[in-house]
């Protein structure tokens, strides 16, 4: 019987002898020298990325320092508002008008007199004001009548300050 033979080995073969093998040689290093740039390239990168992370962790630092001092900053200013608009309230307060008016020479007029523009007529009869009639502000609240009033020629000094900012009604 004869049957032929099966290949069970991948080398050719000539003849029942295998087929001669090439020499072995050396591979060269090139490709190593290209995986030495990219390990390289790979450091600068993780290298320029930490550089960054600093500078932007460097960047949210200064502008939370920056941050803190704008509050303080805002909390001073709002204190200084509160200052200025007390010390406008207290300037606009009755008893402050009544010792600049004195300081100007003004007296409190004894009839007031008032123009009406749209009928052109004057209401009521003006008299001179003499200055025998001191202002009529309230200074200082009273612990017996609410309805009671300090009657000052001067208004209060700045050890007193003004503590009602309603003036009492000028009828005499």
């Amino acid at each position: 019987m004869s049957s032929p033979a099966v290949k069970l080995s991948g080398l050719p073969t000539t003849g029942g002898r295998p087929a001669p093998r090439a020499p072995l040689s050396v591979v060269p290093a090139t490709a190593v020298v290209r995986q030495g740039w990219f390990i390289l390239a790979l450091i600068a990168t993780m290298v320029l990325s930490l550089l960054a992370t600093l500078m932007i962790n460097t960047a949210l630092a200064q502008g939370s320092y920056e941050r803190g001092r704008l509050v303080t900053e805002s909390t001073v200013l709002a204190d200084r508002q509160e200052s200025l608009t007390t010390e406008l309230s207290q300037l606009r307060a009755p008893a402050a008008l009544a010792q600049r008016a004195l300081a100007l020479g003004m007296v409190p007029a004894q009839s007031p007199a008032f123009v009406s523009l749209s009928k052109g007529t004057v209401l009521g009869v003006a008299e001179a004001a003499t200055g025998t009639t001191p202002f009529t502000v309230i200074t200082e609240p009273t612990m017996g009548s609410t309805k009671t009033a300090k009657a000052t020629k001067t208004a209060p000094s700045k050890a007193t300050p003004a503590t009602s900012s309603t003036p009492a009604d000028s009828k005499d």
